[in-house]
């Protein structure tokens, strides 16, 4: 994924309004976008969303913002469903979620679920990004951690959403991890610095070229890393690229825009 260029500029002004738009749906509840958002009632919730984001003047090393991304590339490219927000559950405004970075789901052509468990890892490094996903991988994919996890979506379910009771059917306790498996796909998310990024002014062949070398040798590095791993039960892994031309500065702009939003 790439915001483009425009007046050989990258778009990243344009990057971070489109980010922040999806706020609202990324932390509230499916009941309350759909059955209490309305012209009188949406500037405070939006307000409200932003809020339940962070409040800290302490933003550079959180992880919400790469999370935000995860919710958007994956509901534009997969027409997923979010099924719980995760953050809508935090006790205080600064705390932080632990767990996996998204849970949604989506229909296959046959109807059946099909479960998204989403990683999300936004840092200037990309190496430091694939290293921090794998370690997560490997204490989120174990037996306990899924469990409990399982337990909290089935309990924070919001009763309106409309795939919640075949959801909680799909994760039921007495339900195989093997069955559930089978119909769960993880997007793992790399938001970093890229060098292409900051080389090029427009999207050309030269750039496209680049750009698939560079995501070939993520794919790579990733593979790499996952084998070395040993994960503890296999898992399909769709691996999703965001280079940018500048972490800090693009982190610094966001949470100016976050400001903004919570009024």
């Amino acid at each position: 994924m790439c915001a483009g260029y425009d007046e050989k500029r990258w778009r990243a002004d344009e990057l971070v309004e489109h980010l922040c738009e999806w706020i609202p749906e990324w932390a509230l509840r499916y009941g309350e976008l759909n059955h209490r958002l309305s012209s009188a009632t949406m500037m405070s919730m939006s307000r409200r969303a932003a809020r339940k984001v962070y409040t800290s003047k302490k933003f550079e090393g959180r992880g919400e913002f790469g999370e935000i991304m995860l919710h958007a590339v994956i509901r534009h490219e997969f027409d997923t469903h979010p099924a719980i927000s995760k953050i809508y559950f935090k006790d205080r405004a600064n705390d932080y979620v632990k767990g996996f970075d998204c849970v949604h789901i989506s229909e296959r052509a046959d109807g059946a679920l099909e479960l998204w468990l989403g990683e999300a890892k936004f840092y200037v490094r990309r190496g430091q990004a694939l290293a921090e996903v794998v370690e997560d991988l490997k204490e989120h994919l174990k037996r306990e951690f899924l469990k409990e996890e399982f337990a909290l979506v089935v309990d924070k379910l919001d009763e309106t959403f409309p795939f919640a009771p075949r959801l909680e059917e799909l994760l039921s306790k007495n339900r195989s991890l093997d069955q559930i498996f089978a119909a769960a796909r993880i997007p793992v998310l790399i938001a970093y610095d890229s060098k292409i990024i900051r080389d090029h002014r427009e999207v050309c062949a030269e750039y496209i070229s680049a750009m698939e070398a560079e995501a070939e040798a993520v794919r790579l590095d990733l593979q790499e890393r996952l084998d070395e791993a040993d994960l503890p039960r296999e898992v399909s892994i769709e691996l999703l690229l965001l280079p940018v031309e500048d972490k800090k500065e693009l982190t610094k702009a966001l949470d100016r825009e976050l400001k903004k939003w919570q009024g």
